[in-house]
């Protein structure tokens, strides 16, 4: 990099954006400008920094044709902004073939999923495609993960969504993140009900009520003696899966159901599925006390999870539990 004596050297370029300026004017300065940077016999940080940020506020008001343009001449000077190279290379591909001899330098995006930082800052783009999502999500990064989950460019009713979505069942943190987000369908919000706060729950429970409402939810189960006995058992010898072995069973829920009763923030889910099997509320203080203490200590504990079982209806639970589950038994169609 040589110095310079004008860090001004590119202040004409705050023309551009004049209102009355043509397309065509803006492209003509923008490349007389490209050409006056190569030709400097100076460039010095600031200067380069200047023309950086004003060629990027232009670049997308411009067509194909001028990003061309620019490429062929930019790309032989050593110090033009990598930033502005990855931008040409991005929207107008055949840019990076308009002078062999000149290789546009490897991309920005490339670099970036180097580093954590840089993988950190690529998953906040707005741009990201389906291929560079993979690339991000692929290592499996929590920060990472949070950023794509946060991203509002990122759809819902994509793949990387729902992979999102099944991570966070695992990770609190993201499910939180994920439930800050205002386009969340009724099912996936029902799917992060155990990370919620006890306002945004009620919510929840009052959309799949209202969902359910134009739908019929038949629930046949049938609890027998011994199957009470059986889950009291379970919960005596402290056999978290025995019990959840059981509760597959009377559900008729896919061998491999993963409840995982006992994790600390997944206590409501015992509540719901007790309630939808219809277990008396004297079995199932039983089965809270026995199953393990940290269900029923401190006292507020146990009535957290009796409170559960009072206030959410049958139908809702069981539309609850099979989201969080991600299993779909008794309730036919799944949520929209």
């Amino acid at each position: 990099m040589a110095s310079s004596a004008h860090p001004d050297l590119w202040s004409d370029l705050s023309a551009f954006g004049s209102s009355d300026g043509s397309s065509e004017a803006r492209a003509a300065l923008l490349k007389v400008n490209a050409e006056m940077f190569v030709a400097a016999a100076a460039r010095d940080r600031e200067s380069i920094e200047t023309f950086e940020t004003l060629v990027l506020g232009f670049l997308p008001k411009i067509d194909a044709t001028t990003r061309r343009d620019l490429a062929r001449i930019l790309a032989p000077c050593p110090d033009t902004p990598a930033s502005i190279l990855e931008h040409l290379a991005r929207h107008s591909p055949d840019a990076v073939h308009v002078a062999p001899h000149h290789a546009v330098p490897p991309s920005l995006g490339e670099r970036q999923l180097a580093t954590p930082e840089g993988r950190l800052a690529l998953a906040g783009q707005p741009d990201l495609d389906p291929t560079m999502i993979h690339r991000l999500l692929v290592l499996r990064e929590s920060a990472v993960e949070d950023g794509l989950a946060a991203n509002p460019t990122l759809l819902p009713d994509t793949a990387p969504f729902a992979e999102l979505l099944r991570r966070s069942r695992a990770r609190p943190a993201l499910a939180t993140i994920l439930l800050e987000r205002a386009d969340l369908p009724t099912a996936a919000q029902a799917s992060l009900y155990l990370s919620a706060s006890s306002e945004r729950r009620e919510a929840i429970r009052e959309r799949i009520a209202a969902s359910l409402a134009h739908r019929r939810v038949s629930l046949s189960f049938t609890l027998t003696e011994q199957d009470v006995a059986d889950l009291s058992a379970a919960a005596l010898k402290g056999d978290d899966h025995r019990l959840e072995t059981n509760l597959t069973a009377l559900f008729g829920f896919p061998t491999s159901t993963e409840w995982r009763l006992l994790e600390l923030g997944r206590h409501r889910l015992l509540a719901l599925a007790l309630s939808v099997l219809g277990v008396p509320r004297s079995d199932a203080i039983r089965i809270f006390l026995n199953l393990h203490p940290a269900l029923s200590y401190p006292l507020s504990a146990i009535r957290t999870l009796l409170r559960e079982m009072r206030d959410v209806p049958a139908p809702v639970a069981l539309t609850l539990v099979e989201c969080i589950l991600d299993v779909r038994t008794l309730s036919g169609e799944a949520l929209a």
